[in-house]
């Protein structure tokens, strides 16, 4: 074990009890961290295997030639994040708990040491995140437990390929890579909603950008992209109104019972409007199936907060996704990020450069 990983083990377990935090939650993060930091193999090690699978080799160069546009094209930060290859076995890598109260869209907020606060809790190991679950569902919060198949620890350390990554399809795997890419680049402590709408929009913008350029942009791959994107914005505007629908019953004086009895009036709406979506593709077909609470519309939110800003400041700077992400780092010592690019804007005059493609 090298001197930086004793550190970091000291550091990640001493904070929290100086913060009177639950030390054995931070425990469970070392262990699950340090099997990953231990067990990784490097990339180019695995290539030079002669047995192995053709399917996992070219996958695994495509990372390397993700990578490298991702760092040279768009300007994100250079580190030995993805030069390394961890298999999770059968399931993800960790999964991710989001609670919240269910008259009003207002997370549960965990406090983390350099991170900040954030509206959802890390678990590598899924027995103990239901044990979580049951606690918070027994007060009475909404619960959404998702399974995470890649995640940024900011730089901190050096992120490997996992192993379900490798079974995206090219276009799904680019807008991974660059959004967690993007984590290592921008970071700004307490505005977690803010950090993963961001790199959305890098992730979804730049993987466009590097399909294009591998495959030409009339090719059958990128046209798919495309719609796959169209539908990703058609979605959200959905999610968004379900979610100002909510916000506006949660916001009148009505007693508790009746705002639950009304939410479901909301979210069964939902399932009989999406069937009118004129969606492109099948990638939320899944939707009318899904168990709708508020905690799973926090956690979509987290995700999709702010989309139109971003695109401005793309706009702004001629859709050149570098000078973007350059002017995205002006945020990370801005105490509220999303008002510095408003204010970015307002001396930019957004939208009159560029078009849409």
């Amino acid at each position: 074990m090298s001197i930086w990983w004793t550190l970091w083990v000291v550091y990640t377990l001493c904070w929290p009890a100086f913060l009177g935090l639950d030390v054995g939650y931070y425990l469970h993060l070392v262990r699950g961290q340090a099997r990953i930091v231990l067990n990784q193999q490097p990339i180019e090690k695995l290539l030079r295997r002669p047995d192995l699978d053709a399917s996992v080799r070219e996958k695994l160069r495509l990372v390397q030639e993700i990578r490298q546009f991702a760092q040279g094209e768009i300007g994100l930060s250079r580190s030995d994040n993805y030069t390394t290859f961890f298999d999770t076995g059968d399931g993800p890598v960790s999964w991710n708990l989001t609670a919240c109260p269910r008259d009003r869209l207002q997370p549960v907020r965990w406090q983390y040491p350099v991170v900040g606060s954030a509206p959802y809790r890390g678990y590598f190991d899924r027995d103990r995140a239901e044990r979580e679950q049951a606690k918070l569902e027994a007060k009475g919060y909404d619960t959404y437990l998702r399974p995470v198949n890649a995640y940024s620890t900011l730089g901190w350390l050096r992120d490997p390929v996992l192993s379900p990554m490798l079974r995206y399809r090219d276009e799904a795997l680019a807008d991974v890579l660059i959004h967690e890419l993007t984590h290592a680049t921008v970071w700004v402590p307490g505005h977690v909603p803010f950090n993963e709408s961001l790199a959305t929009f890098v992730g979804e913008t730049g993987s466009l950008i590097w399909l294009e350029m591998r495959y030409g942009p009339g090719s059958s791959v990128v046209k798919e992209a495309y719609d796959l994107r169209a539908d990703q914005r058609l979605f959200a505007d959905f999610m968004q109104r379900i979610i100002r629908g909510l916000e506006a019953l949660y916001g009148r004086n009505l007693p508790y019972g009746e705002k639950l009895r009304q939410r479901q009036t909301v979210f069964d709406g939902a399932r009989d409007s999406f069937v009118s979506l004129p969606l492109r593709t099948n990638a939320y077909q899944s939707f009318p199936g899904w168990e709708l609470n508020n905690a799973r519309m926090v956690a979509y939110r987290a995700y999709h907060s702010g989309p139109e800003v971003f695109e401005s400041v793309y706009r702004a700077v001629g859709r050149d996704l570098r000078a973007a992400v350059a002017v995205f780092r002006g945020c990370e010592n801005a105490e509220d990020p999303m008002a510095y690019l408003e204010g970015w804007l307002q001396t930019h005059k957004p939208g009159l450069r560029g078009s849409d493609p």
